[in-house]
């Protein structure tokens, strides 16, 4: 069973872990703001201390991609048949859990 990360600084754990484009739309209008406004100093160091959360967590969520399409394409390439095979008779539920990239 793959271990989660908790993927929001502020997220419960019994809530639902934000998409990824969430959270990439919330860096990005960090950014916007840092950029655009004339911030008070406090202001800009949590900005930026937010944004830089969010950074490592899109990273972290990139790279956990990066390794379940490889783990994949590894799989497939061996076997194709057999992947399939594994793929369909995976509950539902389970499948989510192990493959869900985001």
């Amino acid at each position: 069973m793959m271990t989660r990360r908790l993927l929001s600084p502020a997220a419960d754990p019994g809530n639902a872990p934000e998409k990824f484009e969430e959270l990439l739309t919330r860096l990005e209008q960090i950014v916007v703001d840092m950029e655009n406004a004339d911030l008070p100093l406090e202001k800009l160091l949590e900005s930026y201390e937010e944004g830089m959360r969010l950074v490592k967590v899109c990273g972290d969520r990139l790279v956990d991609a990066e390794q379940k399409v490889e783990i994949l394409s590894k799989a497939v390439a061996m076997d194709p048949v057999k992947a399939l095979e594994a793929t369909e008779a995976t509950p539902s539920a389970t499948l989510k859990d192990e493959i869900r990239l985001f």
